[in-house]
């Protein structure tokens, strides 16, 4: 089995799925400390002003700054589904052929995922972002949350060491990872462990956005704005695997 696992992220990148694409079983790492200015509640996409592009978030309660991912909750107060597809408006600008309908999809989406129970919660409207997408594009997503998984896991964990553990937990053949973290692990102690370490590099193609100039990394909404899904798929599948 390959394992990969990430933080829930708002609506991430291409390279994110990639990732899981790579991947047999991902497990959501919904316990590190939330970091504000992150990729947790805003992502990039598209803007038709004299800015290249803007973001798109979830607003969210004020928290101490030691709070976990999973702790965090969403500050319903504000209306900001309706105020995200509002901000799309710049891809019916540019004359993006999916606008109309990815743009109902997300609101049906979003509205779906803030009138459950949990819908307090941010990571679990992430999990519930990630699922959709996914379904949407027919890419497999078999997940666990790491918060109910009741993992026997030592007290004090290094940065690099919690793939490890985890993949031992889970009897993991090999673990896959974005390149940026590359410095973060020892293959030798994976090699020790019995678990082949990869690392993943997204090969981010071009794809027209009504644009002269193609701007790399915005979040998968500006993907699926331009591409079908099969197209997106297609373009998910577009990586190199390193085993080191």
């Amino acid at each position: 089995m390959r394992l990969g696992m990430m933080q829930p992220y708002f609506f991430p990148y291409i390279g994110y799925f990639s990732l899981i694409h790579a991947t047999d079983q991902w497990v959501v790492f919904d316990t590190p400390q939330y970091m504000r200015r992150a990729w947790v509640n805003r992502n990039r996409v598209l803007c038709c002003g004299t800015e290249p592009w803007k973001y798109v978030r979830v607003p969210v309660q004020n928290a101490d700054r030691n709070t976990s991912i999973r702790d965090i909750r969403i500050d319903n107060n504000q209306l900001w589904v309706n105020d995200l597809i509002a901000q799309l408006e710049s891809y019916r600008l540019a004359r993006a052929p999916n606008y109309r309908a990815v743009t109902q999809w997300l609101h049906h989406i979003l509205t779906e995922a803030t009138t459950k129970s949990e819908a307090g919660r941010i990571s679990k409207l992430l999990i519930h972002l990630l699922e959709a997408t996914c379904r949407f594009i027919e890419l497999p997503f078999r997940y666990q949350v790491f918060s109910e998984m009741q993992l026997s896991l030592p007290n004090e964990i290094g940065p690099g060491e919690w793939a490890l553990l985890v993949g031992k937990a889970l009897n993991a053949a090999a673990y896959v990872n974005p390149a940026g973290g590359r410095e973060l692990f020892d293959p030798q102690a994976f090699s020790a462990a019995g678990i082949q370490l990869q690392i993943l590099e997204p090969n981010l193609v071009e794809y027209p956005q009504g644009r002269p100039d193609f701007i790399r990394g915005l979040s998968i909404i500006d993907v699926l704005m331009w591409n079908s899904p099969r197209q997106t798929r297609l373009l998910i599948e577009q990586y190199s695997l390193d085993t080191i």
